[in-house]
């Protein structure tokens, strides 16, 4: 007989049962004693708009490349209901674009406001920065000068203005959606009612990075908007622990506790998204957008993104920096019963493996500074790999690894700059 009861309400009582074992036992063995509980189920499908398990891509240019991917999480699985995050990435000759949304959970229609929120936005700012590019080609000159200066500023103003008018795109998108829908009868059905907005709702995370060379030397502008939890993020993968990280999106709270914020005709209007743009040049090579499946595994972001950066190279999906030799090294890989029909096993590698049981952030901070050193602990030196391509192998990784607590969709998209060598 399967089990229908709520997961989280599972979870919870089996580790309350065995209480007093579970404060003797490790995280891995808590999650190897629950692992059972998780069930799968195929996606119920109740003539509205499916989401597919999965999706990924990877595109590949100059300027770098962006690899994203979402997975439908353990909770929603258990249950037979679809994923409700989304992203979409998009590039043109001088900018990578990427936009992530993560539909509100109690809402049933919210994945169908994710997915129409990213694609319109990444669309909007692919095609308005590359009119933008081409009709001004000063503004590159602009982001290139001094910080304080009225051109720096006046080439700000522009690219924010159209994350400003991405965002209205996006909830402009729900509202095209919501028409639609209201056309048909097997939406009405599922929810019981006519649809409204609010069942779109959604957050809304988008991000434009611009390679640039200052003074011969490289550095990287962004500009970022962020409605809802999750985490927006930059790293310098060749700075030391305390200047390699910054964030560039804060986590919006809701009216109750436990709650966030999602796009709306309110919090999509000019001043509101102004309020929560964020503007950034310097000398970083990574950006990462992600739903809070995955922020909320690595929290607190400062200084857990380090973390993360790390447990993706150690996991093939971000390369090692220098030359990588050596055999593997313990502590192995860890295996972990996969959430699917198959049920196979999974082997990853994590950086909490490395920490000694610290995850302070002296100690994260000390493991980021010997990074170089890791290479010895990934899958690569155990002779094992997850996929042939970068963004199989982000796919692989987000659907199968365990932390305690964690159940929720996961969504990321890691842009990473080429340092080019000249400026255009």
């Amino acid at each position: 007989m399967e089990n229908t009861r709520d997961t989280t309400e599972i979870t919870e009582k089996t580790e309350m049962t065995e209480q007093d074992k579970a404060l003797r036992l490790s995280d891995r063995e808590v999650m190897e004693h629950t692992a059972s509980v998780w069930q799968y189920k195929e996606i119920v499908d109740d003539k509205t708009e499916l989401h597919t398990e999965s999706h990924k891509k990877r595109t590949v240019c100059p300027l770098g490349e962006i690899t994203a991917a979402r997975v439908r999480g353990k909770k929603h699985k258990h249950e037979g209901t679809n994923c409700d995050d989304y992203f979409e990435t998009a590039v043109t000759d001088d900018c990578m674009i990427a936009v992530v949304c993560d539909g509100a959970g109690s809402r049933k229609l919210s994945r169908i406001g994710a997915r129409a929120s990213c694609e319109s936005a990444a669309a909007f700012l692919k095609e308005k920065l590359s009119e933008l590019f081409g009709k001004m080609p000063e503004i590159r000159a602009g982001l290139c000068a001094a910080l304080s200066s009225a051109e720096f500023m006046a080439s700000c103003t522009r690219i924010a203005s159209l994350l400003h008018g991405a965002s209205r795109e996006a909830f402009s998108a729900q509202q095209r959606e919501l028409s639609a829908i209201l056309e048909d009868e097997n939406y009405k059905a599922a929810l019981g009612r006519t649809p409204v907005i609010g069942d779109l709702a959604a957050t809304f995370l988008a991000a434009v990075v611009i390679p640039l060379v200052i003074d011969g030397k490289p550095q990287t502008f962004s500009a970022c908007v962020q409605i809802g939890d999750g985490c927006i993020c930059a790293l310098d993968s060749a700075a030391g622990s305390d200047e390699c990280l910054k964030i560039l999106g804060e986590a919006d709270s809701g009216v109750f506790s436990g709650e966030t914020d999602f796009l709306s005709e309110k919090n999509s209007r000019e001043d509101a998204v102004g309020a929560k743009t964020r503007i950034s040049r310097g000398t970083c090579d990574t950006i990462m957008l992600m739903t809070d499946g995955v922020a909320d595994d690595y929290f607190p972001a400062q200084p857990m993104m380090k973390r993360l950066y790390i447990d993706l190279c150690l996991n093939g999906i971000l390369p090692f920096s220098g030359e990588c030799k050596g055999e593997g090294e313990d502590p192995a890989p860890i295996r972990f019963n996969s959430v699917s029909m198959s049920r196979k096993s999974v082997a990853l590698q994590y950086s909490k493996q490395l920490l000694a049981a610290d995850s302070s952030s002296g100690a994260v901070n000390a493991l980021w500074d010997k990074r170089e050193m890791l290479y010895c602990h990934s899958l690569e030196a155990f002779k094992m790999s997850l996929a042939d391509s970068a963004d199989e192998r982000l796919e692989i990784w987000l659907d199968n690894y365990n932390e305690r607590g964690s159940f929720d969709d996961r969504t990321l998209a890691v842009i990473k700059i080429n340092q080019i060598k000249q400026d255009k």
